[in-house]
């Protein structure tokens, strides 16, 4: 009897902690990395709905500008949310998404599965503390995506010219821990039931999990809106 109510208890905890969108699950705040301009969320209850603005100039190379909200969790986990950005924006490599952070330092540890404005969607991740960022894009990308890094100002303005009547915006995303692993998912109208990414990375059991969005542009702030947002914890 005794076992018996040790996995009814278990099955209920994981109901408990499986949250969806009847209750806010990030209610905290804060800018990562010196922003110029202060970031901020709000939660709308009725329609479940995190708008979170922020500035920042990137989350790149060896250290991150951006604004997250967040909570505490201890293990695997499962995050999935509907994102969308505000306009058009500015700088095309805005971005918004799903995080796992060791720290708000602004060269911490960390995975994210990150949507930029031009449609891109890429798993970035930093592996020691101080690193550079690397990044494993999606496979399921929706157009083509070169190096922007390598581009001059004249390919970029024309390649944006070309194909900004094509491009076609994910709006779900999925970010799950298990153990060492980071996986990744994406999609339209949906997210496709297997990884379009995924990573080995040491990250510590407690960690900070939750939403982001830079604006890419360190005197501008950006807004992105996450709905359905839900999180398993085990």
């Amino acid at each position: 009897m005794k076992n018996v109510f040790n996995v009814a208890a278990l099955a209920l905890m994981f109901l408990l902690t499986a949250c969806s969108g009847d209750a806010q699950l990030f209610k905290k705040g804060a800018d990562v990395g010196n922003c110029l301009l202060k970031g901020s969320f709000v939660y709308d209850k009725e329609n479940d709905i995190y708008t979170l603005t922020a500035s920042g100039y990137d989350m790149w190379f060896e250290h991150d500008e951006f604004f997250m909200v967040w909570q505490e969790v201890t293990g695997d986990f499962k995050l999935s949310a509907r994102v969308a950005f505000e306009g058009e924006g500015v700088h095309e490599l805005r971005k918004m998404g799903l995080i796992i952070r060791e720290s708000l330092e602004g060269d911490a540890r960390h995975a994210n599965a990150a949507l930029h404005g031009n449609a891109l969607v890429g798993l970035q991740f930093r592996r020691e503390k101080g690193g550079e960022t690397e990044e494993v894009r999606s496979a399921n990308l929706t157009r083509r995506f070169p190096t922007f890094h390598e581009e001059t100002e004249e390919e970029a303005a024309v390649r944006r010219a070309n194909e900004q009547a094509t491009t076609r915006m994910p709006d779900h995303l999925f970010l799950e821990r298990v153990g060492n692993k980071i996986i990744m998912k994406s999609g339209i109208g949906g997210y496709f039931d297997d990884p379009c990414a995924t990573i080995e990375i040491d990250l510590p059991a407690k960690a900070l999990v939750g939403l982001f969005v830079c604006s890419h542009t360190v005197d501008l702030l950006e807004k992105g809106y996450f709905y359905d947002v839900k999180l398993e914890t085990r």
